[in-house]
Formats: C-alpha cells, structure tokens, sequence
C-alpha cells in the first residue's frame, strides 16, 4: 500500500454488510485512555450523569497503568450496570488504532468518540439523539461546544478561561471542510451503519484522524449541525506532559501530518484522473490572479493613504502658522492693554 492509500483510503463499504446493528437507538461511545486519571474520572461522570441512558462505553485502556484504570471503574461499577466494555492494550497503539479496538466491537444505533480529556452536559445524548431520528437523511449531527482552558496542579483541575467554539459554522461547508476540521470529536454523534460502512478510524495517521474520517463521512451524506452548546472541548494549552492536549503538545506533529494529508489527497486525485492537473492550474491561476487584484488594491489604498498624510502633514503646518500669528496678535494686544492702563494711572 503506498503512502496516499495509508493517508487516505478511498474504500467504503457496502451498506447491506451492517445489518448486525441495532436500531433501539442505543449509542455507542468510544474513550481510549492512558495514564490520565484525573482526567478520565471526570470523563466518565460526563457520561454516566446523561439524561439519556441507552448507551455503552468502550473504554480503551492504550497502553497505561491497568490497575488505576481497574480502580476507578469499579468507583463507578455499580452506575455503569453492565453497560462498560474496558479493553486494555498491551502497549500503546496510538490514539486512532485504540479507538478501532472499541469501534470493531460496537454495533449500537449510533457511535460517538469521547476523548478522555473532554466532557458533556447531561443533555448531549438525549438531543443529539432525538436530531438524528427526526433528521432521518442525515449521517452525522454535530453540535456547538464551550472551549474551556484549565491547568492541572498538584493532582487538581483548575479552569482558566472559557471561550466560544471560534469555528462554529451553521452548515457544513465542503470548503472550509477540505482546508481543515471543522469539530473535535466529543461534538459529532454518528449513524453506526455510515461509520461502518466507511471503516474503522485511520491508525496510519497518529494525528488528524478526526479531520480524515469527517471527510470520508462527508462522501455518505449530510453532515447536520445542531447550534447547542452541549459539549465542552477542554484544553491544557502550557501542558507537555501526558495530561497535554494532543493539538497544542504535539503541534509540530500536526504541521507536519496536515501537510502530508494534503499531499496524499491531491496525489490520489492525480493517479485516478490525468485531467485533475489542469483542474487544479485553473483553480490555482483564479487565485493567484484575485491574490494580484488585491495587492493592486491595497498598494494603491497605500498610495492614497500616504498622500492624505503628507496633506495633513501641510494642513497641520498651515494651522500651526496660523496659531502662532494669532498667539503673537494676543500678545501685542495684552502689552497694549499694559500699557493704557499704566498712563491712565499715570494721568490719574
């Protein structure tokens, strides 16, 4: 398999090999895990406190410590009541082949990716859930999400700062969509049957996996989107340690990852169709082309603005002139007045 077949696999699946699936409306949910424990409790109460209760964890365990995890599961045991598959990994495989651990053995109505370090409201399941019922043609729903930023110190999370979901789109736009993802994976609930159908997550890619399989799940249908914010996309921006976010710990990785991806694509495109050079030389002559009308534009909004400064350069000149004869007028007219009143005291 060469290097664009690894990036991007351009297989799917035939529909009519996922009849295994439930349709009770049961959801499954992926969390891969390691050595972040104080971060995976409060990841599982995010999905054991949801309103909506027709759910089963797989719990990925990717290489840490068993017993920590063991431990706080059996915390929490008697909540889960059967519905908590955990799997351990010898060692670690790597965040996209951990989750397809969970992924091969899931056959819910619906599937969603719960990172460890993330979390929900209660009512995440319960409306993303009811979406997909009454929005039958779509593949996937995603949901509007609160970025907040927090510091772990001494074993205790501490939240910084809270933002707004900064790439928060109303549509799913296939041009935003090829140029970057467009939501982390706590936000997006999918139909098990498309996420079957189009295989299991990219375990070549130890990043970006999230931004390759929306777009292999864009290839099935409507992506919907559902302006809520039910999700909270935690991050730890200054960590660099096991508890540092993949997407600021590991930002070289994902520069370098993005480019590759890209490559791949465009390559694959290449080598199924000749035809697609002079598509994309058309495409990239229209944007050279409006990149050179907007230089043009802005040297010349340069030009004008440089010419207004040099006039109220003289402007200001002008004025200053003015005011200094006027100051000078003031001032005889004061030394005048000194001297009237001087000789009249001197004739009185």
């Amino acid at each position: 398999m060469n290097i664009s077949e690894q990036l991007y696999p351009s297989y799917i699946r035939d529909y009519e090999n996922v009849n295994y699936i439930k349709h009770d409306g049961s959801v499954a949910v992926i969390m891969r895990t390691k050595d972040r424990p104080i971060l995976l409790a409060r990841a599982l109460k995010s999905v054991l406190e949801q309103e909506y209760q027709n759910w089963h964890l797989y719990l990925i365990n990717d290489g840490g410590n068993k017993k920590s995890v063991e431990d706080l599961v059996n915390i929490y045991a008697s909540s889960f009541d059967g519905r908590l598959t955990l799997l351990h990994n010898e060692k670690s495989l790597g965040m996209e082949a951990a989750s397809n651990k969970g992924f091969e053995l899931a056959s819910e109505e619906f599937i969603v990716v719960h990172d460890d370090d993330d979390s929900w409201t209660p009512q995440f399941l319960q409306k993303t859930t009811n979406f997909l019922k009454e929005n039958k043609h779509a593949v996937a729903v995603i949901t509007n999400c609160v970025v907040i930023h927090e510091e772990i110190t001494n074993n205790y999370v501490q939240e910084t700062a809270r933002y707004e979901w900064g790439y928060w789109r109303d549509d799913v736009d296939i041009s935003i969509l090829l140029k970057g993802n467009i939501t982390p994976p706590i936000c997006l609930l999918i139909r098990m049957d498309v996420a079957k159908s189009i295989g299991p997550f990219n375990a070549d890619l130890p990043v970006l996996g999230d931004w390759d399989y929306n777009l292999r799940l864009f290839r099935c249908g409507e992506i919907l989107t559902l302006d809520e914010k039910l999700a909270f996309y935690h991050h730890r921006v200054n960590a660099t340690s096991i508890y540092g976010n993949s997407v600021h710990a590991g930002v070289n990785k994902h520069k370098l990852y993005a480019i590759r991806y890209k490559n791949a694509l465009v390559r694959k495109s290449f080598q199924e169709s000749q035809g697609n050079y002079g598509l994309l030389q058309i495409l990239l002559l229209e944007q050279d082309k409006n990149l050179n009308e907007i230089r043009k534009l802005a040297n010349q909004l340069g030009n004008s603005i440089e010419h207004l400064n040099q006039q109220l350069m003289l402007s200001n000149q002008e004025v200053k002139k003015i005011l200094n004869e006027r100051v000078t007028i003031y001032n005889r007219i004061r030394l005048l007045i000194r001297k009237i009143r001087r000789w009249k005291k001197q004739k009185s």
